[in-house]
């Protein structure tokens, strides 16, 4: 049903009660005045037109039919304004569910394409091998590559969507180590050498001479510079430059991963973190993805006693930072 009609649904199925009701308290009023007027005259023997204009015991039973009349409205009009204000919430809620619902659809259906690619290619280049028609030693090496680095795209994915659901259930748990975020780094970026290669990306990495430490769970701290960093490759536009900067203030360790693409819009920066959020611009949407990684930065970084925070990058780009508390700040 359109959006439009349920909303005259919604209005009419107030408003026609609201009118019966008013109807009603008014005939009821009117006829209560009449009685009331025809009681007093029968009593004084008076006719019903000077008793109407000069008794003071009519006047005086009419302001308490009123005050009874007006204490029957404002009840009236105080259970028609709860039943609306329930109305309204539960209307609400079930456009949030529907809404929600959508977005779980688009969700599986985004999930699905982003598997099939490198899932097609896998099988591809293990067929090719397979069935021998490659001999050249070279030839063999580079399609093995690819299916290992294909296979470990798939992990990730497979791996984003577990913690992701996890989060949603609220058992996510978090391993707490003492680690060097160097060593994260490192990691990250090996992970992601190959296709930072394939895009023809230049990384530049700056970190301080002294060791940074924190207590975190290593995996999931990768996983969430792995997700930050596959955004700033797919939202690079023309720029193919990257720059990764680790940094801390003695009480806290910062992970910067700043980009010169399309940026973020100032009003979507709080949303970006909301489950299959994706930025409704026709840039934004032609990038492939399924809308839960920043989702799962913050919830990393929430497990983590951590913040995530997102700002542009003069003169354009976007700057996501990562902020952990050191292990050995006072």
């Amino acid at each position: 049903m359109p959006h439009h009609r349920r909303v005259a649904l919604f209005v009419a199925s107030i408003l026609i009660p609201a009118a019966v009701f008013a109807g009603l308290g008014l005939e009821l009023y009117r006829q209560q005045r009449e009685l009331i007027v025809q009681r007093l005259a029968a009593e004084q023997s008076q006719p019903l037109e000077t008793l109407r204009l000069q008794g003071p015991q009519v006047q005086a039973s009419l302001r308490q039919t009123e005050l009874r009349f007006a204490f029957y409205a404002a009840a009236i009009v105080f259970a028609l304004s709860v039943t609306l204000f329930s109305r309204y919430i539960v209307w609400r809620e079930m456009r949030q569910e529907g809404q929600l619902a959508a977005m779980r659809a688009q969700f599986v259906s985004n999930v699905s394409h982003e598997l099939r690619t490198p899932l097609t290619s896998i099988q591809m280049f293990a067929e090719t091998l397979a069935l021998g028609r490659v001999t050249d030693p070279e030839r063999q090496r580079r399609y093995l590559d690819t299916i290992a680095r294909e296979s470990q795209r798939v992990a990730r994915m497979v791996d984003d969507v577990l913690t992701f659901s996890k989060m949603e259930a609220g058992a996510a748990r978090f391993r707490q180590e003492r680690i060097p975020l160097a060593a994260v780094l490192e990691s990250a970026l090996r992970a992601m050498e190959y296709p930072l290669e394939q895009g023809g990306f230049r990384i530049r990495v700056i970190m301080p001479v002294e060791a940074l430490e924190v207590r975190a769970d290593a995996d999931a701290l990768e996983q969430a510079v792995l997700n930050i960093m596959s955004n700033a490759m797919k939202f690079s536009g023309a720029s193919r430059d990257i720059e990764i900067r680790l940094s801390s203030n003695g009480k806290e360790a910062t992970i910067e991963v700043a980009d010169g693409g399309i940026g973020i819009p100032a009003e979507h920066r709080e949303r970006i973190f909301e489950r299959f959020f994706r930025i409704p611009l026709s840039e934004h949407q032609a990038a492939a993805g399924v809308g839960i990684g920043l989702t799962l930065v913050d919830g990393i970084m929430r497990g983590h006693n951590g913040r995530v925070e997102v700002r542009g990058n003069e003169p354009k780009g976007t700057v996501v930072s990562l902020h952990l508390p050191l292990e050995n700040a006072a």
